[in-house]
């Protein structure tokens, strides 16, 4: 059964909001070097991630060891918020209560299905055997929301970390927190 590993980003310099090149923090650049072992062992074919430096930079380490391209997926980006928030918990907890909740210049988690799930699909159709797919959290969660029939939600969100991998068997509707 082929797998997918999603892997969330580390730890990533919060003094960046939610600008696209937010580096690792040091913290999160060992933790990111902690995967490469993680993966020593896994035939993983491909490896994609969103655009956002942090992403990026998580899993490149394991490709470099495993002598494969880290792929570039722009639909994998981070849900956008719109204008920066103070109390981020409650912003989400509100979008987790209503999928079409969203403020100004920013996106809904019903308009985040619409473009993760398909950019999902077409990566599992364009490729072969296990692969890694690095991304966000909130992105990931609503991914993951669809894939287990609604069985993933807000708690579960609430307890990924930076970084955190999760596998998911082509075909089944279980993801599993791998570390």
């Amino acid at each position: 059964m082929r797998k997918i590993y999603f892997i969330r980003h580390s730890i990533r310099d919060i003094r960046f909001k939610h600008d696209v090149s937010a580096p690792l923090t040091e913290e999160g650049i060992l933790l990111a070097n902690g995967l490469v072992e993680v993966f020593k062992d896994k035939e993983i074919m491909r490896i994609f991630s969103s655009p956002f430096k942090r992403a990026i930079d998580t899993v490149q380490l394991i490709a470099d060891d495993k002598s494969i391209e880290v792929e570039i997926v722009h639909d994998l980006y981070e849900r956008t918020v719109g204008d920066w928030i103070d109390n981020f918990s409650a912003f989400a907890e509100q979008q987790w209560s209503d999928f079409d909740h969203k403020l100004k210049n920013g996106e809904s988690l019903n308009e985040v299905k619409s473009r993760i799930v398909p950019a999902f699909e077409i990566l599992v159709e364009m490729s072969e055997g296990d692969i890694i797919i690095c991304g966000h959290g909130t992105s990931f969660s609503v991914l993951f929301n669809h894939l287990t029939d609604g069985v993933f939600g807000y708690d579960e969100f609430l307890e990924m970390k930076m970084p955190d991998v999760f596998e998911y068997e082509i075909g089944s509707n279980n993801i599993v927190k791998y570390l």
